[in-house]
């Protein structure tokens, strides 16, 4: 049997309510040399169900049943190991995507010349009642990066739109994961971005397309991105750490990247604060209050945050009260932020747009 172009994995848990649609949208795709991967981890519901059923009707998609429940991350390791494109995207089984952008990717790559291609997000919000509520397009400028150059310039970019930690809205080029030994690892969150790290310190090209062809799926449930994490402000501080020893390493660790990086670091300090205001956190004022000092002590913050100059105004008042050692202050910006997401969680996601 020939061997597809793409390979698309899509890890699958509980997920039956929207798991037809989410495999229609890639089957249906106007760019149909593909296979569709769908790894059922141990799912409860009828998802497995809903797979083979898929795959009877498609000789295009094949099903991996894991034993055991793995996790998103551990789950698309499986699907990479029987993975037989020469590129490899990924899906998820509650998304959509608009039926044209596989084409559109494929066309960037410019006949498998570029390591990786990349595209916009449809950011859709749903309501409690699963009534869509606003959405919000997040995309760069249409770019081909050809040189290894290009690529660090272009990178940081990404990361500044929250473009660049997701792996749904990617190519890849099967050779660079397979030689590398490149899989993600077991996180509860952003182990997309610490995926597209190990990408980035390999990749000589890369195709940028303006198209925000993904449909990202937010929903006022129990997902992940919903639940309580007591771990998030670490690794949000490894995710800014480990961007800027990357740029540190390739030498361009300038005052942009720098800018970008103090903004970025200064919404997870936000988002940290206000986290720390949950009940689950378990911190009483005085741990919040050293919270807050070893942060402003840290080189991290000193080299990234403190020096940038924020592009919104709660930023701005934010980066003032830390640098001034108002903690005080910081501490009740965490709480007004912490009600209005619990009191109005979608004008709370309105607020946090990347635009």
């Amino acid at each position: 049997m020939k061997e597809p172009f793409l390979s698309v994995v899509m890890p699958v848990y509980r997920a039956q309510e929207y798991l037809e649609e989410s495999v229609r949208s890639v089957l249906s795709q106007t760019f149909g040399d593909l296979e569709l991967i769908l790894v059922d981890d141990c799912s409860p519901d009828g998802s497995g169900t809903v797979c083979d059923d898929a795959a009877r009707r498609d000789e295009r998609v094949r099903v991996l049943h894991l034993p055991e429940n793995r996790g998103a991350g551990r789950a698309r390791n499986a699907g990479i190991e029987a993975a037989r494109g020469q590129y490899l995207a990924f899906m998820d089984a509650d998304d959509t995507m608009d039926p044209d952008i596989y084409e559109k990717a494929y066309q960037a790559l410019k006949g498998g010349s570029r390591d990786m291609a990349v595209w916009g997000v449809t950011e859709e919000y749903f309501d409690r009642a699963g009534e869509l509520a606003y959405t919000n397009v997040i995309a760069l400028p249409d770019a081909d990066c050809d040189t290894r150059q290009k690529v660090q310039d272009t990178v940081i970019l990404l990361e500044e739109k929250i473009l660049f930690g997701y792996q749904w809205n990617h190519f890849y080029r099967m050779e660079l994961v397979r030689d590398h030994r490149i899989r993600f690892e077991e996180s509860v969150i952003y182990e997309d971005y610490f995926f597209n790290l190990e990408i980035a310190k390999h990749i000589r090209s890369m195709a940028v397309l303006s198209a925000p062809g993904y449909h990202y799926k937010k929903r006022m449930n129990d997902s992940i991105t919903t639940k309580f994490i007591p771990d998030y402000f670490a690794l949000a501080v490894r995710r800014i750490s480990s961007m800027t020893e990357l740029y540190r390493g390739w030498g361009a660790l300038d005052g942009q990247a720098r800018e970008i990086l103090g903004n970025m670091y200064l919404r997870y300090i936000l988002s940290g604060l206000m986290r720390n205001c949950d009940p689950r956190a378990k911190m009483n004022g005085r741990q919040r209050k050293n919270w807050v000092r070893e942060l402003t002590a840290s080189r991290l913050y000193l080299e990234t945050a403190a020096v940038c100059n924020p592009k919104q105004m709660p930023l701005r008042i934010l980066q003032s009260f830390l640098n001034h050692g108002n903690t005080a202050s910081v501490l009740a910006m965490g709480r007004a932020v912490y009600l209005v997401k619990e009191k109005a969680p979608l004008l709370f996601g309105k607020s946090r747009k990347i635009t």
